[in-house]
C-alpha cells in the first residue's frame, strides 16, 4: 500500500494547488443546472461538480501516474485528484483481522499531514497550519480516510485544504481527492463546496452519490 506521495506527484499537487489559489480571476456564479459527474472507469472513482465549473482533464494518465483531472471552481477554489502506485496491495481480510487496523490508519493519517499537508500549507506561504477534523473511513472497498487543515496567510482569507485519501483492496494503487479552498464564511459557497467534496465515491461502493 503507498503510505507516501512520491516527489514528482507532490510537485505536481504543489503547483496545481497554488496555480488555482492564487487564480482569481476564474469566479463562477450560482448555477440552476443539474451538476454533472465526472467518473474515471480506469481507477474506479467519480464525483459531481456544477455544470459551470471549469474541469480539467491532465495528460499524465497512464505515461505518469499522478494528477488524473483538476476541477476550478468559484473565486479560486479547486478540487484534484492524484492517483499513487502503491507498493504493495492489500486484502480485505488482512486489514479487518489485523489487531492493529486502527493504529495503521492513524499512521497513515498522520505521514500524510507531515509529508503532504505540511509541504502544500509551505508552499501556499501560510504562516500556521491547524489540523482540524480527522477521520477514519475504511470499509468493505477500501483503507480510507479524511484530513481536513486551515492555513492561516500573512493577509486575505484561510485557506482549507482537506481530503478523502483512499487505498482500494487488491489495487495496486491510492485515490487522493483534494479541495483547496478560501475559508471566507460565505454559507452558499461553502455548501456548494461541501457537496462537492461529499460527492466523491469509489465505483465499487454501495452508496451512490446524492
Amino acid at each position: 500500500m503507498t503510505e507516501r506521495i512520491g516527489k514528482t506527484n507532490l510537485k505536481l499537487l504543489l503547483r496545481a494547488l497554488l496555480i488555482c489559489v492564487l487564480a482569481a480571476g476564474y469566479v463562477s456564479a450560482e448555477t440552476q443546472d443539474a451538476p454533472r459527474q465526472y467518473r474515471d472507469q480506469e481507477f474506479g472513482y467519480l464525483f459531481l461538480y456544477p455544470a459551470d465549473w471549469k474541469l480539467e482533464l491532465l495528460p499524465e494518465g497512464k505515461a505518469n501516474l499522478g494528477m488524473r483531472v483538476r476541477l476550478l471552481g468559484p473565486a479560486g477554489s479547486s478540487f484534484v485528484v492524484i492517483v499513487e502506485r502503491a507498493s504493495q496491495p492489500l486484502s480485505k481480510l488482512e486489514f479487518q483481522s489485523d489487531p492493529k487496523a486502527e493504529k495503521r490508519v492513524e499512521a497513515m493519517m498522520r505521514q500524510t499531514l507531515e509529508q503532504t499537508y505540511r509541504a502544500i500549507s509551505k508552499s501556499l506561504g501560510a504562516i500556521e497550519m491547524k489540523v482540524g477534523e480527522r477521520r477514519n473511513l475504511s470499509d468493505d472497498y477500501a483503507v480510507k480516510y479524511y484530513l481536513a487543515t486551515l492555513n492561516r496567510m500573512k493577509t486575505g482569507s484561510p485557506v482549507v485544504v482537506a481530503g478523502t485519501h483512499a487505498h482500494p483492496f487488491l489495487k495496486d494503487y491510492s485515490v487522493n481527492f483534494i479541495m483547496t479552498a478560501f475559508h471566507r464564511g460565505n454559507a452558499a459557497e461553502n455548501q456548494i463546496l461541501t457537496a462537492v467534496f461529499n460527492s466523491f465515491r469509489l465505483l465499487d461502493s454501495s452508496s451512490p452519490p446524492k
